[in-house]
């Protein structure tokens, strides 16, 4: 498995902890250490991310750098893997 895929697949996994967390949050919304967990996670995600979009490209609409023009089109989306 090469480094995009790799970094693709750890947000994958840490978009799952994050949803499964919230749905635990959904039914106890003062348990401080889920909430820190959650935050945790939110936050691993965004470095993640912002690691996927220096690297690869833009990975979701609000990483894209379009200060001059629209970049979302220029490189493969994150789906494509070459053969």
């Amino acid at each position: 498995m090469d480094s995009r895929t790799e970094l693709l697949r750890k947000i994958q996994i840490i978009e799952f902890v994050m949803y499964d967390a919230a749905l635990y949050l959904d039914t106890h919304p003062c348990d401080e250490k889920a909430l820190d967990y959650f935050h945790y996670y939110r936050d691993m995600k965004e470095k993640a991310v912002a690691e996927y979009a220096a690297c690869y490209g833009p990975i979701t609409m609000d990483t894209v750098e379009s200060k001059n023009n629209w970049t979302w089109i220029e490189k493969p989306w994150p789906w494509e893997v070459e053969a």
